[in-house]
């Protein structure tokens, strides 16, 4: 899955088949090794997508009358 085409929701849903399959346990090693790759680089790339989100919110608020996500760490 190349960013370009990359769809967050389709991402999530095959992550999603992964850990489901994984949880099963009925799956050689190296199929494990192979699914928990994929996962890694699918959870990689919804982070990232949702990072970018994030930053286009800030921007879209960029007035500060809108908070629309916090961190913990913000709230102090």
């Amino acid at each position: 899955m190349s960013d370009e085409k990359f769809v967050y929701e389709d991402a999530v849903r095959e992550l999603e088949q992964i850990v489901s399959k994984l949880s099963e346990g009925k799956v050689s090693l190296d199929e494990s090794l192979a699914l928990y790759t994929r996962g890694v680089e699918l959870s990689n790339l919804c982070q990232k997508r949702l990072t970018e989100i994030e930053q286009k919110i800030s921007i879209v608020n960029k007035d500060g009358s809108v908070s629309l996500l916090q961190t913990d760490d913000e709230e102090e």
